[in-house]
């Protein structure tokens, strides 16, 4: 892909799933329900797509697979917030639809077969750690950390990932809220599993590795 515009952004990140805490599909691939239905949003704190500035951008997607992930047929509803100009929104959706390469979305693009939007509408983003809060119209997430079930205390706990192509140090929650109605994906796992994180995205070749390994 030689002609691919370089881009790099770094944040703080979102899982809310139907799977059961820790979530199997970043050890052995196969979640825990037999399907996978999840949020996965994101606000950039600094990053670029050649000269757009992307800072401040926020993104929230709804997406569900049949079985495991890696497995494919995946439907995917993207959201933009609509305060990001033109420039930024077409940077964004070359991004999140691999058209420039680059991890996570280079993996997470070639399992998706039905893509809605993207959509320019207000996104939520309160990032807060493990009980961070994001939004769209029609769909929920909130994480509450994880407490000791006698004494009530927060427990502060790590999945540790060197090799992670989304995330290499997850923060483990509860998905406080995981409600999802929009663009005929309908869902509700609150209850289940979440990971707050922060992440670092590019097209760089230091990706090659993980890309390689994962089999794209």
């Amino acid at each position: 892909m030689a002609d691919r515009i370089p881009w790099q952004i770094e944040g703080d990140y979102i899982e809310v799933c139907s799977c059961d805490y820790g979530c199997p599909c970043n050890f052995n691939g196969f979640p825990s329900k037999g399907v996978c239905e999840a949020i996965v949003a994101f606000e950039i704190e600094k990053g670029s797509h050649g000269d757009t500035d992307l800072a401040g951008a926020k993104v929230f997607s709804a997406v569900k697979w049949p079985s495991a992930i890696h497995e494919g047929n995946g439907t995917l509803a993207l959201f933009v917030d609509e305060k990001t100009s033109q420039e930024q929104r077409d940077a964004l959706v070359r991004i999140l639809t691999a058209q420039d390469g680059g991890l996570p979305w280079e993996i997470f693009a070639a399992t998706v077969t039905d893509f809605k939007g993207p959509f320019f509408v207000p996104v939520t983003f309160e990032s807060n750690g493990t009980k961070t809060k994001a939004s769209v119209k029609g769909a929920e997430a909130e994480l509450t950390p994880h407490t000791n079930p006698v004494t009530g205390t927060e427990h502060e706990v790590h999945t540790v990932l060197p090799d992670g192509f989304v995330w290499t140090d997850g923060l483990a929650a509860v998905a406080k809220k995981n409600v999802v109605n929009v663009e005929g994906i309908s869902f509700d796992w609150t209850g289940q599993n979440a990971y707050f994180a922060k992440f670092n995205w590019s097209n760089a070749e230091a990706h090659e590795g993980a890309r390689t390994k994962f089999g794209s």
